[in-house]
């Protein structure tokens, strides 16, 4: 498999900021065209049971490492801004895989999962039960990053002819931010436009529209958060007709106004 031709990077502001320790790598070498992010993340011991999570088009496999009752779960993208539960009072290993990842092969379309959010993750993929048991017994991230690694290094697999089209696709929505139209990708691909939606909702979950309203909502939250970019930079730089346009879309997926949102991030983070 080569390497990745363009980088998305989605975030989980509101994960990273109700969390009482949050630490995160990016893998560099293995697995790096699989896996975006590993994470862990220390919820407090009066931390709400959820924590706020946004659509980014991602799976998340997630390991809670509580010795006591450790348990594993494979948590889709959400459709809209939501809460995923947490344990308070426990160490959270996670690992964010690409939309267009080939590490899981699942039983049902990934469409079907994401109305669940948050499944165990045995009950999806026959993995030997080693895997949750050392990351219990594992008591640093960089240990915990070494076992994933060596555990999946092996199960690496060609990809199929259906995940090779997914991935051009990605690719021509990835280098456009988003700002492409699905009959742009029937027309580059020589597929039909009903036969992409079908494959995309298969693999991703989501039809190409919505993956790139989802890629689009990513880049412009990053923006507005951690560039600080004025509101009307972002509509220009990411094509929105106004800001009219732009607000629509944002309260879709976010279910708060962009200046809403910014606000409940910063109450969060600075307190």
């Amino acid at each position: 498999m080569g390497d990745r031709d363009f980088s998305f990077y989605p975030i989980q502001p509101e994960m990273m900021s109700n969390s009482q320790l949050y630490l995160e790598n990016q893998p560099k070498g293995l697995l790096k065209n699989e896996v975006i992010l590993f994470y862990q993340l220390t919820t407090g011991e009066h931390t709400s049971a959820h924590l706020p999570v946004i659509p980014d088009g991602c799976l998340d496999l997630l390991f809670c490492c509580n010795p006591s009752q450790p348990f594993a779960i494979l948590a889709t993208s959400p459709e809209y801004r939501c809460l995923y539960h947490f344990k308070p009072n426990c160490v959270y290993f996670g690992v964010r895989l690409f939309p267009e990842q080939t590490l899981l092969t699942l039983p049902c379309s990934i469409k079907e999962l994401i109305q669940h959010q948050q499944i165990p993750l045995f009950e999806m993929v026959q993995f030997d039960s080693s895997l949750l048991e050392n990351m219990v017994r594992l008591q640093s991230f960089p240990e915990r990053i070494k076992w994933f690694i060596s555990f999946f290094q092996q199960k690496q697999q060609e990809t199929n002819y259906d995940q090779n089209l997914i991935k051009y696709c990605l690719n021509s929505i990835y280098a456009t931010n988003g700002i492409i139209h699905i009959n742009q990708l029937a027309s580059d691909t020589g597929y039909s436009s009903r036969y992409l939606q079908r494959k995309f909702e298969e693999y991703i979950g989501f039809s190409p529209k919505q993956l790139c309203q989802i890629i689009r909502l990513q880049y412009t939250i990053q923006e507005l958060l951690h560039r600080n970019q004025l509101l009307n930079t972002v509509i220009d730089d990411f094509s929105f007709y106004d800001k009219s346009h732009f607000y629509k879309g944002f309260k879709k997926y976010m279910n708060l106004t962009p200046k809403q949102y910014i606000n409940t991030y910063k109450s969060v983070s600075h307190s």
